[in-house]
């Protein structure tokens, strides 16, 4: 058979996970697999027997849907921005990703699923439920791959975190936590085990691990984790957070946090919250993102 699998979230994006793992079912069956990026205006000209889209961002599903259509032959499609309760059947899910679909020099996948928080702004206690294991590392890491991405929304709440990062320290392997973790379980025994393994930015160039200070009520925690983390090895600017600026929050408020990070010698980054209609939230996010605040106080450069 010949298919198509559809990646709606563009050309540049992440790989598709998803899609990855179905490429790899498919062809153990001897299917053969071709992959579109994006969503073209016309279809096309190869006549295909099945095809699977994908979207991870709901503003793509209706264009994934119509190019779906217009393929002439049957489709299915799934991924959260097309239903967030849509799972792969498990001999598909628990199947080592095709890295041939997206050429990659890492390997990607869960270790964990869900979160023990609930947070109002996420999406992830809807979809995923409460945290639970859900796989090994060595599951979807190829052996010649000495890079991996993890995707666990919390993955220090994992069941088996310290398993996971004793596979990645016992293969010499370079990790980044893509969703970044979580700094209210940071400990003195976490940041040890963080600092033995190579911890870095997603495109694997420097040192780094990334966590978020979303409200004013969890300071206490971001403090001593940055403590902890410092007393580890780590330097405070190989450490990101991320703010969460405009989602029941005032303008202060986020100032506040951002100060204090700023003094703490961490790196700032703000994520405006999507919803917000406040116009401070945009150029807050211009002001720290693009590191205008190393050249003027936000009261100066609010008022240009």
């Amino acid at each position: 058979m010949r298919i198509l699998l559809v990646d709606a979230d563009g050309v540049n994006g992440f790989p598709n996970l998803a899609l990855m793992k179905l490429s790899s079912w498919l062809k153990q069956r001897g299917g053969s697999v071709d992959l579109i990026k994006g969503t073209p205006e016309a279809p096309p000209l190869e006549q295909y027997d099945r095809a699977y889209g994908s979207c991870i961002f709901f503003q793509n599903k209706l264009r994934l849907i119509i190019y779906l259509e217009s393929l002439n032959c049957p489709y299915e499609a799934g991924g959260s921005g097309y239903d967030l309760k849509q799972e792969l059947p498990y001999e598909i899910e628990h199947i080592r990703p095709d890295y041939e679909l997206y050429p990659t020099s890492f390997s990607v996948g869960f270790t964990s699923r869900g979160c023990i928080r609930k947070c109002g702004f996420c999406v992830v206690p809807q979809k995923e439920g409460r945290i639970r294991d859900h796989a090994p590392v060595s599951e979807f890491h190829k052996p010649e791959h000495k890079r991996v991405i993890l995707l666990d929304n919390n993955f220090l709440a994992s069941p088996r975190w310290k398993e996971n990062l004793s596979y990645i320290e016992d293969n010499g392997l370079k990790v980044n936590f893509n969703q970044g973790l979580d700094i209210r379980l940071m400990s003195e025994e976490i940041a040890g085990r963080l600092a033995s393994v190579k911890c870095c930015d997603w495109h694997f160039k420097t040192k780094g691990l990334h966590f978020a200070f979303d409200s004013l009520g969890i300071e206490a925690a971001v403090r001593k984790g940055i403590a902890y983390l410092v007393a580890a090895g780590f330097k405070p600017r190989d450490l990101m957070f991320y703010v969460l600026a405009g989602y029941d929050t005032r303008e202060q408020d986020d100032l506040y946090r951002i100060e204090t990070l700023r003094e703490l010698g961490v790196i700032p980054f703000v994520m405006p919250f999507n919803q917000s209609r406040e116009p401070y939230v945009r150029k807050i996010a211009r002001w720290v993102n693009r590191k205008y605040y190393q050249f003027a106080p936000y009261a100066d450069f609010n008022k240009r």
